[in-house]
């Protein structure tokens, strides 16, 4: 703690994210809020992200570069080195624009997030039910370091399984900063949407009632069959 003020891990999971990692790390190293650990996880690239990784290391607490299980996995080893009472989940792609930590945290918390719509457009994050699928993106959220590990059986929708087993819901405060996380949405989860889907009933149906399993069926029925549509 440094003058009452939580440590905060950001850990960055990359593979092959020369295009994208500088710019994640150097938003992270320019926030004003210095109580942060930085931790980068990469799955042994081919390319130039080690190089990127070296040019700023004397800015980074800790980073590996070794094959790993998946995006899971290399997040649960950042657990493993994580120690702030935080965890932050700022992945090669994702970027904070902006002041967007700041002495007013408090964790849990949901951090403002704002991404690119299919039409380019720069929009803001709503907070969703939490019964049908993680409330916010894990990007913009800031949990709690409690030893919890991501569930490697599922591939794309392990997040929204973490925030129910750490037992939160959509009601968490939102960090009032003058800042936002902007959030890459051309990542796995949106490309094989299916699958993400079928990971999310899973999910619901072990935490909540049929009504939810019910409700998010068929909508996730309607959304496939209008994105069948127009792609």
């Amino acid at each position: 703690m440094e003058n009452n003020k939580p440590l905060i891990s950001i850990i960055t999971v990359v593979y092959n994210g020369e295009k994208f990692l500088e710019k994640t790390i150097q938003s992270v190293i320019n926030q004003t809020y210095k109580n942060i650990e930085y931790i980068i996880i990469d799955g042994g690239s081919t390319d130039g992200t080690v190089d990127i990784i070296k040019k700023y290391e004397d800015q980074i607490d800790y980073w590996v570069s070794e094959r790993d299980g998946g995006i899971y996995d290399a997040m649960n080893k950042g657990i493993d080195k994580a120690n702030g009472v935080g965890l932050l989940f700022l992945n090669a792609g994702d970027y904070f624009v902006g002041e967007v930590l700041n002495s007013k945290i408090s964790i849990p918390t949901f951090l403002s997030v704002k991404y690119k719509n299919r039409f380019g457009k720069l929009v803001d994050a709503k907070i969703k039910n939490y019964k049908y699928g993680i409330p916010n993106s894990h990007q913009g959220i800031i949990f709690e370091n409690r030893g919890v590990k991501y569930n490697l059986l599922f591939k794309i929708s392990s997040d929204y399984d973490y925030f129910l087993r750490l037992g939160y819901d959509d009601k968490l405060p939102i960090l009032n900063s003058s800042g936002y996380v902007y959030y890459d949405n051309i990542g796995l989860s949106s490309m094989n949407y299916k699958r993400r889907d079928e990971e999310v009933l899973k999910i619901i149906k072990e935490h909540f009632t049929y009504k939810e399993v019910f409700i998010f069926y068929v909508k996730s029925k309607i959304k496939s069959f209008i994105k069948g549509l127009i792609t």
